[in-house]
Order: C-alpha cells, then sequence, then structure tokens
C-alpha cells in the first residue's frame, strides 16, 4: 500500500529545466516531501492537471458527499463549500500535507531514482522504494521546457 500511495502523490510531480527525466522526478519527489504545492503543480504536465481539474469539477457535481469522503480519507476537515473554491493547487497542497498521506509514506531516504529508458519525447522512471522487491515504473513527458510527471498516474488512481 505504501508503494502506490508514493507513487500516487509523487506522480503529482515533473520539473521544469531538467537535464533528463530521472533528475526531474528527483526534483519532483524533494518538492513532494517539503509539501510545496506550487512548486509540484508546476511540474505537472499539462494532461495531468486537466485530469485534476476534471476531477474538481466531479467534485462540485456533489461537495457535501466528496468533503466527508476527502474528510475521511485524509484526515483533515473539509467542508463542501470549501470543495467548490478549491483549485489544483489546494488540492495538491491537500494531497501531499493531509496527516492520512503523509503517515503512509515512507521515509524521503528510503526512495530512490535509481534510472530511465528515454525515447524521443516520453521517458520511464524507475522508482525504487527499500523493502519493495521491484521498481516502479513512472512515466514522463517532455513538454515545453522540461520534463514533467504524465497524466497516466494520475488517471490510474481518479
Amino acid at each position: 500500500m505504501k508503494i502506490l500511495v508514493s507513487a500516487s502523490l509523487l506522480v503529482l510531480t515533473g520539473l521544469p529545466m531538467a537535464e533528463s527525466p530521472d533528475e526531474a522526478f528527483e526534483a519532483l519527489i524533494n518538492a513532494f516531501y517539503d509539501g510545496d504545492a506550487i512548486v509540484v503543480e508546476s511540474h505537472l504536465s499539462s494532461g495531468s492537471l486537466e485530469m485534476i481539474d476534471m476531477m474538481l469539477v466531479m467534485v462540485r457535481m456533489g461537495p457535501d458527499q466528496a468533503a466527508a469522503e476527502l474528510s475521511e480519507g485524509l484526515q483533515i476537515p473539509l467542508t463542501g463549500q470549501e470543495l467548490m473554491n478549491w483549485t489544483a493547487t489546494d488540492f495538491i497542497d491537500a494531497m501531499i500535507n493531509s496527516p492520512g498521506i503523509r503517515d503512509e509514506l515512507p521515509p524521503r531516504e528510503d526512495i530512490v531514482v535509481s534510472g530511465c529508458d528515454v525515447q524521443g519525447g516520453t521517458g520511464v522512471v524507475y522508482l525504487e522504494v527499500q523493502d519493495y522487491s521491484e521498481a516502479f515504473p513512472v512515466s514522463m513527458v517532455l513538454e515545453g521546457d522540461g520534463w514533467k510527471l504524465s497524466q497516466e498516474l494520475i488517471q490510474s488512481e481518479l
């Protein structure tokens, strides 16, 4: 469960102006663990941000129910009225800073980016977490000024 939560949340980032996908993803992990939602958001691909915006539209269709579910999962108090005004930055901030997520994360030093494969404008970064036998592949895309987290992981979690 820790690897899925870690990867899901860490997937919410990517880094512009990085030389390679693995360097970008390493910077993403650091921003995530630092709890910096603005930096995390700036490192997401346009497709990732579109997925978050789509989820927020669905939340606004049933804000009270969404608030109850998110409050329980994230272990933070939320109201439907608050969710009606949420932006992508607010969503990311809640995800990366909530006790319900933070308590499930492995220590930062237990996470290693072990390499990457690049083909044109796409890349796969390999994330290793201590106590897990296999590396977890994370898709990155070259977009604008650098490598950013692909929408694939976010899409699979929504």
